[in-house]
């Protein structure tokens, strides 16, 4: 019988040594600060990727715009509600006034009321529209008929599109003709109501 001796009967240990609870603790903060720094660099490229295509659309309705001009000899007139030199102005992009502005843009550039009607007999389309672009406004309560598409920025909310000027105290805004400039816009994904001036920093648009 072989002779027992006190290191063979030490007890033995296992090949596979336990974490202590502080390197367990050390490891998942590790995972979770990296976690947070992929998940803010990809947050990071999807604004950028968003904003950059805002600015894309902006550029190509800017150059359907200008066609627009060279055969009608005027810009699609806006009703004049939309007015960035003065308070009346709004930021909200999902107001009556951003959709039925650029529910009138998108009519002029695609020559069709609706995304699923067929083009206006005689009327040029300037520009086509994917229905990613696209909005739905819903018409006003008490009144019929479907509600007209306007356009979309990829926030979701509507561009905003201005040929109207301030004419007066006393009459601050009124349908422009068309015949000067535009201001086409997107609020860059900012849904505010306000007037802060600041607000117009994130704006992708035909003047920057």
């Amino acid at each position: 019988m072989p002779k027992m001796t006190a290191s063979s009967m030490a007890p033995r240990k296992s090949r596979f040594a336990s974490f202590t609870l502080i390197e367990l603790l050390t490891v998942i903060a590790i995972i979770a600060i990296l976690a947070a720094l992929i998940l803010a660099a990809g947050s990071g490229v999807m604004k950028k990727a968003l904003r950059n295509r805002a600015s894309g659309e902006v550029q190509a309705m800017s150059a359907a715009l200008e066609s627009y001009k060279t055969d009608n000899g005027i810009y699609p007139p806006s009703d004049g509600t939309l007015l960035l030199t003065n308070t009346y102005a709004t930021y909200d992009g999902t107001s009556a006034d951003y959709q039925t502005n650029s529910q009138l843009l998108y009519q002029a550039l695609s020559g069709k009321t609706n995304y699923n009607d067929v083009p206006i007999a005689g009327v040029k389309s300037y520009m086509s529209f994917k229905t990613s672009q696209l909005g739905n406004y819903t018409a006003a309560a008490g009144t019929t008929g479907p509600g007209s598409t306007y356009i979309q920025d990829p926030w979701g909310y509507s561009y905003g599109y201005s040929t109207g000027t301030a004419n007066s105290a006393a009459n601050p805004s009124y349908p422009y003709n068309g015949n000067g400039s535009f201001d086409l816009w997107s609020t860059g994904g900012l849904l505010s109501t306000t007037t802060v001036q600041n607000a117009t920093n994130v704006w992708l648009s035909n003047w920057q």
